[in-house]
């Protein structure tokens, strides 16, 4: 594909919707929304392998020639070393959900604790008030 777009895989990794699915083949970058519905394997196998290098995954299948005649047309560029910069804003959006998820896993230890914590203690006085005399 002569005077492509050279796309970096951390843009490819953005793309891992039903709106909107890219990845990597044999190191050309494809957007295979438009035939999401179409796959005869379905949509989700498509879905499964969105936004990284799916190369293998292609290849194993053994695809007819005219299968990879219609991929040719779902080309929008090729992959690309990142910058510095986008490397940067990757490492920052990982951070960010890292952060997220231990955000989320305090919200629920807490919340278990907000629970459990008073029902050990009432378990802990009953069975002092019925054993213990």
């Amino acid at each position: 594909m002569p005077g492509s777009k050279a796309y970096p895989m951390v843009e490819v990794a953005r793309h891992t919707s039903s709106s909107s699915c890219w990845m990597v083949i044999d190191s050309n970058v494809y957007d295979v929304t438009s035939f999401l519905l179409e796959h005869p394997g379905g949509d989700d196998i498509l879905l499964d392998s969105s936004g990284r290098d799916a190369t293998r995954e292609f290849e194993d299948v053994g695809h007819s020639s005219d299968a990879r005649a219609q991929l040719a047309e779902l080309q929008i560029g090729e992959l690309r070393d990142p910058t510095p910069e986008e490397v940067a804003l990757a490492e920052q959006e990982a951070r960010e959900r890292g952060e997220s998820a231990e955000a989320q896993k305090g919200g629920v230890v807490s919340a278990l604790a907000k629970w459990l914590l008073p029902l050990f203690l009432v378990g802990v006085a009953y069975i002092l008030r019925k054993y213990v005399k």
